[in-house]
């Protein structure tokens, strides 16, 4: 009886505690829709939850000792959300906003390929990338083809709907911006960076100024930060991803909002240098105001490239460019490579003139119109020059290794070379009896004219190939040419394009074996060609990339291991010969006597002469090419150096410049022994 009343009062009990819970329940639920319901369901509208991607880093860019080249540094950056802008007055908004952040003394992002100012005109050139979308965008849009600069801007003002109210300049802006934002695929899923790197003060009064500017916020980034103003045309640049672009990026897995490689190393080794990036959730209210920030997964910085380049070298190459260009009368612009001989590995690729990426966004305007120096033309790898004398060093190997000349073989120089009446060709001098030697020391047309002529153009061509030219070396770097090998089959393939041109004749072999017809090399093909004799007839795919390291540069991606084009078959008898007329060139009674006849370290070389067509607005002929090879030490090749002057007359006048080369190169490190039997510290 006990137990069935302790049974009956804990039922009790228990019936009482969930009433009570019951009712709590019921009250917090009539609590929550009824006598709340309604300010509850305003706060949930009010309340925007977005899942935010969190940018990763990009690896850094090292040089071959370690040495910065390009960073990362963190930034405030304008960022306008699609949910809180204000579209209907969106034009009146962004000149505000642009007038603001020049005024700042930054540059809002506009890669619009036209001046700002009237009358206007096209940036760049017709196939740069900003000028073919802009053709697309056009085409697409119904706008009609081959517009002038004025006419797109009439047209982008119509098709944004920028009043007359604007002057051209203001429009200008307005559709700029526009259109980046369109190209940049704005939309409730995507924000826009307006503008990188911005003041505090800035930020201060785009806040103070929050009604007019609703849907514009400030975020942190890490933007690209260069360590140096040398090796621009290797470095490259980054840039946000296109609309155009944004499905192959997709794919790869990028946020639209993600900086990638545009130019350089950067675009090269963009499966390296990108990060992973990483998410969280932001909550907004109706203002736009960050409620709550939930972090996700963090982002992971991308790995670190070291290069093959020798910051050193390489500002010695662009420096001695500059200066020793820039003092002969009529020169141009002009390149310097420095190879490896011994692995192919890129110690130094100069062009001149150049340009400093920390100014790109301000000067690019300014550079990309200069037509006449072409700073943004990568002359190392993209200019193609004829290589005058520099290329007989193989015509010599290709006559001794076809056996049509051996090293006693004497061809006498009379100055004039008669084989065929119709056309008389000269040398530049009177140097007798000569001997393979003598004819490389004192650069002797004549020579290498009758070599090549025995020879055949067949042959020419083969040893050409052989050594590289006509292909490209395999620089990772986008825009290479492959130049052209002079000879017989070249031709034909060139008058399938070009019927017009002359038909192969005999005369063509006799000047293709001195370095000119058809022969066209880039400055990287000719430092190559010039390791190749060096190192004894292997010719290296070239490369500019060392390895690749963690982000915290504790663990290794990717070791670069040299890789062999091909080994071309040359008797040590044949390079001993070659290489002992290189080296007569620049002794004292050499044609680069006067710039290496005294140097600490032996030195081969060669120089060149380089005639071509090309003449100014006046119709007058800009003068020759001045082409210069070398290698050294002569008894124990390191390094070969290739350098290019447009228009400066003889390949001597530019031999300084390899010679400044080798005083960077041949500093801190191991030693050799120089020409005066004294140790020399190289690297």
């Amino acid at each position: 009886m006990d137990n069935k009343a302790k049974l009956l009062r804990r039922l009790i009990a228990l019936f009482g505690i969930m009433s009570l819970l019951l009712c709590i329940t019921a009250a917090g639920l009539f609590s929550l829709q009824v006598i709340n319901g309604e300010q509850y369901h305003e706060q949930a509208q009010n309340r925007l939850t977005t899942s935010s991607t969190v940018a990763a880093s990009r690896g850094e860019i090292v040089d071959r000792y370690g040495r910065a080249l390009v960073t990362n540094q963190s930034v405030y950056s304008l960022r306008i959300d699609y949910p809180h802008w204000d579209k209907e007055n969106q034009n009146y908004t962004i000149l505000a906003l642009v007038q603001l952040i020049r005024n700042s003394g930054s540059i809002p992002v506009d890669s619009l390929p036209i001046s700002e100012t009237a009358p206007f005109t096209y940036i760049g050139e017709e196939d740069s990338k900003e000028r073919e979308l802009l053709a697309e965008f056009a085409e697409e849009e119904g706008f009609g083809n081959e517009l002038t600069a004025d006419e797109m801007i009439a047209k982008l003002r119509n098709y944004y709907g920028v009043e007359d109210v604007y002057s051209d300049a203001n429009a200008r802006a307005i559709v700029g911006i526009r259109y980046e934002m369109q190209q940049s695929g704005f939309s409730s899923y995507n924000s826009f960076i307006i503008a990188s790197n911005v003041s505090m003060e800035l930020i201060a009064k785009i806040k103070e100024q929050h009604t007019l500017f609703a849907g514009v916020n400030v975020e942190t980034e890490a933007v690209r930060k260069y360590e140096t103003t040398y090796a621009a045309h290797i470095l490259g640049r980054v840039t946000k991803i296109y609309k155009e672009d944004w499905p192959e990026y997709k794919e790869k897995g990028y946020n639209m909002n993600a900086m990638v490689g545009q130019q350089g190393v950067e675009k090269s080794f963009e499966e390296y240098l990108r990060g992973t990036d990483g998410t969280r959730s932001i909550e907004t209210d109706a203002n736009g105001n960050i409620t709550n920030i939930v972090e996700g997964v963090a982002p992971q910085p991308g790995n670190n490239c070291i290069l093959t380049i020798d910051l050193d070298v390489q500002k010695a190459a662009e420096d001695s460019l500059a200066s020793t260009l820039s003092q002969i009368d009529g020169a141009g612009g002009g390149a310097a490579v420095a190879i490896d001989v011994n692995s192919g590995q890129i110690l130094a690729l100069a062009s001149y003139p150049t340009y400093d990426l920390t100014q790109w966004n301000e000067l690019y305007s300014t550079w990309s119109a200069d037509e006449q120096n072409k700073p943004l033309f990568n002359r190392a790898i993209q200019g193609a020059y004829q290589p005058g004398s520099t290329f007989k060093p193989l015509t010599a190997i290709a006559g001794l290794e076809e056996g049509v000349i051996d090293g006693s073989t004497i061809i006498t120089c009379n100055h004039y070379y008669t084989r065929f009446e119709s056309q008389t060709k000269t040398c530049m001098g009177t140097h007798g009896p000569t001997n393979v030697l003598r004819a490389l020391q004192k650069s002797c047309n004549i020579f290498f004219y009758e070599t090549s002529y025995r020879l055949g153009g067949e042959k020419l061509e083969e040893w050409s190939r052989l050594f590289g030219f006509g292909q490209k070396t395999g620089i990772e770097l986008e825009g290479e040419r492959t130049g052209t090998a002079s000879g017989p089959n070249n031709r034909a393939n060139m008058l399938e394009n070009n019927p017009l041109l002359n038909p192969w004749q005999p005369g063509d072999v006799v000047t293709t074996g001195i370095g000119q017809s058809d022969n066209l090399m880039t400055p990287i093909q000719l430092a190559n060609y010039t390791a190749a004799i060096a190192n004894g007839g292997t010719l290296y795919k070239t490369t500019i990339l060392k390895s690749v390291k963690t982000y915290d540069y504790t663990g290794t991606v990717k070791e670069e291991e040299p890789e062999i084009i091909r080994q071309i078959d040359i008797s040590q008898q044949t390079l001993d010969l070659v290489r002992e007329g290189m080296a007569e060139v620049t002794d004292d009674q050499g044609t680069a006597a006067r710039t290496f006849a005294n140097y600490r370290i032996k030195v081969a070389g060669k120089s060149g002469t380089a005639q071509h067509n090309e003449k100014d607005e006046n119709g007058n002929y800009k003068g020759d090419n001045a082409v210069f090879i070398a290698y050294a030490p002569y008894d124990d090749p390191q390094i070969a150096v290739a350098v290019v002057g447009e228009y400066a007359k003889h390949g001597s006048d530019v031999a300084p410049i390899a010679r400044d080369i080798f005083d960077a190169y041949f500093t801190d490190g191991g030693s050799v022994t120089d020409i005066n039997g004294e140790n020399t510290l190289i690297k």
